[in-house]
């Protein structure tokens, strides 16, 4: 079944959500609208979809890159309010590690510990740069340099272009998972292999 039992949650993260539909939600189980042909609840399963989705893409396609020794920094314009789901998954997979994710206008940290899960809420990237750099010394140097060539190094490799001249999983990643994920900054730059580096 592909409808989870956290729908509601789901729901509500949809930029078309209201109040209404919520709690119309909360009197169905995840069965009913997997199963339903009411048109009302046919546009919920879709809307819940449509976050599944977004979710499962910024998951796939956001670049980290370090801000110092503590911190992973990640562009995303998301439509649908799903910024902890993304940096939570990124916090779980590099524990111990602030992980900031946003744009201009909106961010979301997250940092997950032994002592269990960290979040915050901001007003854009550069805003939560500066509060963290003023909670945490920053280090600037040579390893800091490094790390961050090697991650530059690192996502380029991921992205090879194929002897036939097309670019590599170009066209299973639509125009608006790119945008939304910052990866036009990444087209025309020259790629070198990790062996190179190291």
């Amino acid at each position: 079944m592909r409808t989870p039992e956290n729908f509601v949650g789901l729901l509500a993260a949809h930029r078309n959500s209201d109040h209404r539909l919520i709690e119309r939600a909360k009197k169905l189980t995840p069965l009913e609208i997997e199963t339903s042909t009411d048109p009302k609840i046919v546009r919920m399963r879709r809307m819940i979809y449509a976050v599944q989705g977004e979710i499962h893409r910024m998951r796939g396609f956001v670049r980290l890159e370090p801000f110092g020794r503590k911190v992973l920094l990640g562009r995303m314009s998301p439509h649908h309010e799903i910024g902890f789901e993304v940096a939570e998954f990124f916090g779980g997979r590099f524990f111990g590690t602030i992980i900031v994710l946003g744009d201009g206008w909106r961010s979301w940290a997250s940092l997950r510990t032994e002592d269990g899960l960290l979040r915050s809420r901001g007003d854009g990237v550069t805003r939560a740069l500066e509060e963290l750099g003023q909670l945490m010394e920053r280090r600037d140097g040579e390893d800091d340099a490094g790390v961050s060539d090697l991650w530059e190094v690192y996502y380029n490799s991921q992205d090879l272009t194929p002897k036939d001249s097309k670019r590599a999983f170009g066209g299973r990643i639509s125009r608006r998972s790119k945008r939304s994920a910052g990866m036009e900054t990444e087209r025309g730059k020259e790629n070198r292999k990790l062996g190179e580096f190291i």
